[in-house]
């Protein structure tokens, strides 16, 4: 059963995926000629063009299995360049603001994973390349401050403890979210070019974070970045 009812060719082979309405509403507002072509289970999912090249704009929900499901959708309907747009909590020393574009996740493998490899079976979760090349080239000529590492993809945001942030931090993540490492596996298991990019929001051990003017102000940015860059 999919999630996305659009038809095959619809959507054009371009897609930023959010797990936050108002980011993709941020997103949405960029396109030229928006067009909501499917709406199914809170699921939603926007179609324009930016400089003349067809964007889709995605809704992925929260967690590793709304996101993988989304994105397999995307791509059994033709997308093969897909961007994830969302936020994590920074450690180590990345300060509320920075932008983080990870150059892999770590993630206990399991759950989803499990269910597509059929066994217990490590797996590079890493993005794109020249992708990734070009979206951190854009974000700096924006002024952005951008950090490239790796960052831990985590399934429960109830159990991120200062001291479970204090050890993923030691371990040298730069970040901690709930989904990325879903989009990575992904796009290596299915080849197609994968990226996350992360606002930063706050520093989990620092407590340093964001109002939320600021967050709208770098969100638009950032998403103009993206868009450049696909």
């Amino acid at each position: 059963m999919a999630l996305i009812t659009a038809k095959e060719g619809e959507l054009g082979d371009k897609a930023i995926i959010v797990g936050n309405i108002q980011r993709m509403k941020t997103v949405v507002q960029l396109l030229e000629n928006p067009k909501l072509v499917s709406e199914f289970a809170g699921y939603t999912t926007y179609v324009g063009t930016y400089k003349g090249e067809k964007v889709s704009v995605v809704f992925h929900g929260i967690g590793i299995p709304s996101l993988t499901l989304v994105t397999h959708d995307l791509y059994n309907l033709g997308v093969r360049k897909i961007v994830r747009f969302g936020s994590a909590t920074g450690l180590k020393d990345v300060k509320a603001g920075e932008v983080v574009v990870p150059i892999g996740y770590s993630y206990n493998i399991g759950g989803t994973f499990y269910q597509y490899l059929g066994e217990y079976f490590s797996y590079a979760l890493t993005p794109d390349y020249e992708l990734l090349n070009k979206v951190v080239e854009n974000l700096k000529k924006k002024n952005l401050s951008v950090r490239v590492g790796i960052v831990y993809t985590s399934d429960a945001l109830m159990t991120h403890s200062k001291e479970f942030l204090e050890k993923v931090s030691a371990r040298n993540h730069i970040a901690i979210e709930l989904e990325g490492a879903g989009l990575y596996f992904l796009g290596n298991l299915l080849n197609f070019k994968a990226l996350s990019v992360h606002l930063i929001y706050r520093n989990g051990l620092t407590g340093d974070s964001l109002t939320q003017d600021k967050i709208n102000e770098e969100e638009k940015i950032i998403a103009q970045a993206i868009l450049e860059s696909l």
